[in-house]
């Protein structure tokens, strides 16, 4: 997740400086002596001890859990936060007596709160993580809502033979509706606009269009399912 290489004066100064620096606890890291280090004769010929360090998936899940907790203690003092991690994603889930006011009308409270924990354990790390917040299994329930709205535009799409707009939609929301739309044939599905208004439309196409239409689309959707919220 990340690597340090660190020099100073001695092994046992770089892992104590390190630990100081960057809130290590002793589990949350491993580290490898490049060079011992020499402390020299006299002052002269003094080398410094080279030491690489990688922090864990460990380190990143209590960073994470202690900022959010930190930030949300402020809506419910009793608020519990729970993150785990697979690959380079961090699925956080939140238990709080305050659900419905944390996760804001429409998700967009919940969407914020994902966003920002995004931008702090990127700030960690050397490579793009990805972050997905849950609260009181609501995206469990946005799944079951969206799933109508798609049916329902795609029937209307396929019986009007017109183009469906969906009201604005968090990237992962959008990336559901383009995973939905696949299942039924005579229709595509694209986004349009920009954030926060991007909007997903769901169109009719014939059988000699669709096949070129979804290839025309394909760079579209291909952005839509690299956008680290969709996941």
């Amino acid at each position: 997740m990340k690597k340090l290489i660190e020099k100073g004066s001695s092994v046992e100064d770089i892992l104590e400086r390190v630990k100081e620096k960057y809130d290590l606890r002793e589990e949350e890291f491993e580290y490898n002596v490049i060079e011992r280090g020499f402390p020299g004769i006299f002052g002269f010929l003094a080398k410094d001890a080279v030491v690489e360090i990688t922090l864990k998936k460990t380190y990143f899940e209590r960073r994470l859990r202690e900022f959010l907790e930190d930030i949300l203690k402020i809506v419910d003092a009793d608020v519990r936060v729970t993150v785990k991690s697979s690959g380079k994603a961090f699925f956080v889930d939140i238990d709080s007596d305050r659900v419905g006011r944390l996760i804001g009308k429409h998700g967009k409270t919940l969407g914020a709160i994902q966003h920002i924990a995004m931008i702090f354990v990127n700030r960690l790390s050397d490579t793009k993580l990805n972050v997905v917040l849950d609260m009181g299994e609501y995206r469990k329930r946005r799944r079951k809502f969206i799933e109508k709205i798609v049916q329902e535009a795609v029937a209307k799409a396929l019986k009007e033979k017109t183009k469906v707009v969906l009201d604005p939609m968090f990237a992962f929301e959008r990336r559901l509706v383009h995973e939905m739309v696949k299942r039924y044939k005579g229709v595509i599905s694209y986004s349009v606009g920009v954030e926060p208004y991007r909007r997903v439309v769901i169109e009719y196409v014939n059988s000699k269009r669709e096949g070129r239409r979804r290839d025309d689309l394909r760079e579209s959707l291909r952005g839509e399912s690299q956008d680290r919220g969709d996941r």
